[in-house]
């Protein structure tokens, strides 16, 4: 009692609100002048504008009477955005427990989902088939190894698990290069189309038929073949294209780019010393006389991977996962997205990406055949009221640049989804970042429509 009567309990909490906002604004001005040298004032000026308030605020409350009042609604303020952060952060977890598929559809719908893991489903195929089953292996994961060889592709002419967005995995037959295709479309003696691109690229996560090259196939009755591999960038995505499309000379090169991730995967591949050989005309690792190498190299990845995996020595983590979602959480990282505050670094666009189009394109251009862009939005896009953002994730920076170096530009989202009353639905149960099979095939039809293959 003595304490409470010498210091007054709520002043100590004003205090304790106006030395967090102190300490926010200090960070963040280390991060703005320090880390980043002070040429990301456009991403930092609103956490400026927040803490620069909040400092003020609680200053003026000191000099306010009832200040009992103000530390109440502000402390019920802030638990009511972290409750709602926790809230967001577990939903995957509360929406599996029995009690809510009595609570809504959409918690009903994500409960019926098949729990499996893909290890658990290529165990299953692998006892019932008796046949090699094998999980998708993407060139991203190898980029960090010290290797004389970087495969493109995935194991040969395989059974190949890939992922999960609805209610069961996706699994392709690979081609002779690994590539999610039917194999006999390589004898084709001309190939029409071929596709270049991350995970819409190779169809994530629809049954085969689905994907954008089947769709093509469908519609236009033409051999397509797609290069596409999750987590492609643009100098894995250039790598392909010179490795495979040479002695086919497509008419059509269709070159996916996805606004979210597409500019960042490139600051990976930068690091890897056989992708910044493709920038020279005439490197290629000749991988299509070397598939039986790399079929042996991604198995034993594979066996290691799998090894790792029943030794469950992913628990060792654990403690890290929990200091790094304890961090998230703080943070309000999940609220902070929701709302755009997170979002802004303007790093500009890499010198690289141009110079990658351009040779591309050139390259496409050189038997006679054409490179088209394909602009494909981010689900955010629609979910977070930024229809019509043209700054959002570069946008209007990347249409300009196609514009410039005169590369034929489909704009998916102005030929399609801001069309759209209820642009979601063509992704995955709504809730997903990839295109459900409608999605995929619509898409399609607007490409075809586009190139003028398709009345």
């Amino acid at each position: 009692m003595i304490f409470f009567k010498k210091y007054n309990f709520t002043n100590l909490l004003v205090y304790l609100y106006l030395a967090i906002f102190i300490y926010l604004f200090c960070y963040t001005f280390y991060r703005a002048e320090f880390v980043y040298d002070g040429n990301q004032f456009s991403y930092y000026y609103k956490y400026y504008l927040i803490f620069i308030f909040g400092i003020c605020f609680w200053i003026l409350v000191l000099f306010v009477k009832k200040k009992l009042q103000i530390v109440i609604t502000a402390t019920i303020f802030l638990f009511l955005l972290y409750f709602y952060e926790i809230l967001s952060f577990f939903a995957p977890s509360i929406l599996k427990l029995e009690i809510m598929k009595f609570i809504n559809k959409d918690a009903l719908l994500v409960s019926k989902l098949e729990v499996r893991s893909k290890y658990d489903v290529i165990q299953d195929l692998m006892e019932k088939k008796n046949i090699e089953v094998v999980p998708s292996i993407f060139p991203k994961t190898l980029i960090n190894n010290d290797e004389n060889i970087l495969p493109l592709g995935g194991i040969s002419n395989t059974t190949t698990v890939f992922c999960k967005e609805g209610d069961k995995f996706s699994i392709y037959e690979s081609d002779r290069y690994g590539f999610n295709n039917p194999d006999h479309q390589w004898d084709n003696e001309k190939i029409i189309w071929f596709l270049i691109g991350d995970s819409f690229a190779q169809g994530s996560c629809v049954q085969p038929g689905d994907d954008f090259a089947s769709r093509i196939r469908f519609l236009t009755k033409q051999s397509a073949i797609s290069l596409g591999m999750s987590g492609n960038g643009p100098l894995i995505e250039l790598a392909s294209l010179k490795e495979y499309t040479l002695k086919k000379k497509p008419k059509i090169v269709l070159w996916f780019y996805f606004e979210r991730n597409d500019l960042e995967d490139l600051k990976e591949e930068k690091s890897n010393s056989i992708l910044m050989k493709y920038l020279n005309d005439d490197f290629t690792q000749d991988l299509d006389s070397k598939q039986l190498e790399i079929d042996k190299k991604l198995k034993k990845y594979i066996k290691l991977a799998e090894s790792e995996y029943k030794k469950k020595t992913h628990k060792i983590d654990k403690n890290v996962e929990k200091f790094l979602s304890f961090k998230k959480i703080i943070r309000l990282q999940i609220l902070r997205d929701k709302t755009a505050l997170d979002r802004g670094l303007n790093f500009g666009i890499d010198p690289l990406f141009e110079k990658i189009l351009v040779k591309s394109r050139n390259l496409v251009n050189s038997w006679g055949g054409k490179l088209y862009f394909v602009y494909l939005t981010d689900k955010e896009r629609y979910s977070s009221h930024r229809v019509k953002d043209k700054n959002y994730l570069k946008k209007s920076e990347i249409i300009e640049l196609i514009n410039n170096l005169d590369i034929p530009l489909i704009d998916i989202h102005e030929e399609f989804f801001i069309k759209q009353a209820d642009p979601l639905k063509f992704f995955a149960e709504r809730i997903y970042g990839h295109y459900s099979p409608d999605g995929y095939n619509e898409i399609s039809k607007i490409i075809l429509k586009n190139i003028n293959m398709l009345d």
